[in-house]
């Protein structure tokens, strides 16, 4: 699939091997760009306000800061930023709809890379009500808000 432009993508999560996982599965596609990668809270929302991506993925439960923390800033930083939560947490931990309530776009619990994708790829559709790219798909995060 060609695009004009890829989605920004700042992934936060401690643990390197999901990075490693989730940066290579969306390097395969072609309308995703790793632009920076952040293994804890703080320094996610320092990425998030260096490079103001398209599509936050943030875990929840990480050191220095956690996801749910980092939410509230990484919202304020870059609003116009997609922001879906990872976390192998289950529904029934209350992390779903705290995190929705602080903003979240999604919610995806970490498991097969494949559907995890395939999940993102869902929320993404969601959110802009349409599966495709029309005016280069995803909105364009505000850079002096």
């Amino acid at each position: 699939m060609k695009v004009a432009s890829p989605i920004r993508v700042v992934l936060v999560d401690d643990s390197s091997d999901l990075r490693l996982l989730v940066r290579l599965a969306l390097e395969r596609e072609a309308d995703f760009t790793i632009v920076a990668e952040a293994a804890d809270g703080d320094a996610g929302v320092a990425a998030v306000a260096a490079h103001k991506p398209h599509l936050v993925l943030l875990d929840i439960a990480m050191p220095v800061m956690d996801g749910l923390q980092a939410l509230t800033l990484i919202r304020e930083e870059s609003p116009g930023s997609i922001v879906v939560m990872l976390s192998a947490f289950t529904g029934s931990s209350g992390a779903i709809e705290r995190a929705m309530a602080l903003g979240a776009h999604g919610y995806i619990e970490k498991g097969g890379v494949e559907t995890m994708i395939a999940e993102l790829r869902g929320v993404l559709a969601r959110e802009f009500g349409v599966p495709g790219r029309s005016n280069g798909g995803y909105r364009e995060p505000c850079a002096d808000a």
